[in-house]
């Protein structure tokens, strides 16, 4: 086989392997890009991780007087609670944030564990469950009913930062996976490009060469 020959051997074989190569590249591209879509979907279904519900909530704490017996804290002359900045204060929470001084504190350290979009709904929420805590337990005794309520505060919170904790994890974890999406997919765009490139040339080197 001539030295001619055996080039333009040489060059058929190269360009159908480029082809290939290419060919996979693209579809590859195809997959990744199917991924891409996927994963913000994904981070749209984070979004949709159920609210915490008051029956929820209420069917954690023990519900009858004889469970709730306790003695009720001293009244406060008003409240102050940083992480709440910003938020109107519902008058069932604030009633008990002016009644209960021990219970601001608390509520600030609950929000420091709430992203800051997301306070003023977690207010609303433990609003909900003290107003209906309050009617579950109208007829019991004064004491018996504060620490029901108070039962019912902590078992939201503890419900509702899990659940927002959950969310934000799911939202590491798509952010995550986009960026190692975009990663691939500019290593392919890298290989596509560098495929294209030799086939040209080759194809370029096949039109001029001397017949």
């Amino acid at each position: 086989m001539t030295v001619k020959a055996e080039r333009h051997v040489f060059f058929s074989i190269a360009t159908i392997v480029c082809r290939v190569l290419l060919l996979g590249a693209i579809v590859s591209m195809l997959f990744v890009g199917i991924g891409m879509v996927s994963s913000g979907a994904g981070a749209g279904q984070a979004e949709d991780i159920v609210p915490v519900s008051v029956g929820a909530v209420l069917a954690g704490v023990p519900s009858t007087q004889s469970e709730n017996d306790g003695s009720s804290s001293a009244p406060g002359p008003g409240y102050d609670v940083p992480n709440a900045a910003g938020i109107e204060i519902p008058k069932p929470l604030g009633a008990i944030l002016i009644r209960d001084t021990t219970s601001q504190p608390i509520l600030n350290a609950w929000l420091d564990n709430v992203p800051a979009r997301d306070r003023r709904d977690f207010v609303a929420g433990l609003t909900k469950v003290i107003t209906a805590a309050n009617e579950h337990a109208a007829s019991w005794e004064w004491d018996n009913r504060q620490r029901y309520v108070a039962a019912a505060m902590s078992e939201y919170a503890r419900m509702d930062i899990d659940r927002l904790t959950e969310i934000a994890d799911a939202r590491k974890r798509t952010a995550a996976k986009l960026a190692d999406y975009r990663s691939a997919m500019g290593t392919l765009l890298g290989v596509v490009a560098t495929l294209t490139l030799l086939l040209t040339v080759m194809a370029i080197e096949r039109n001029t060469r001397p017949r």
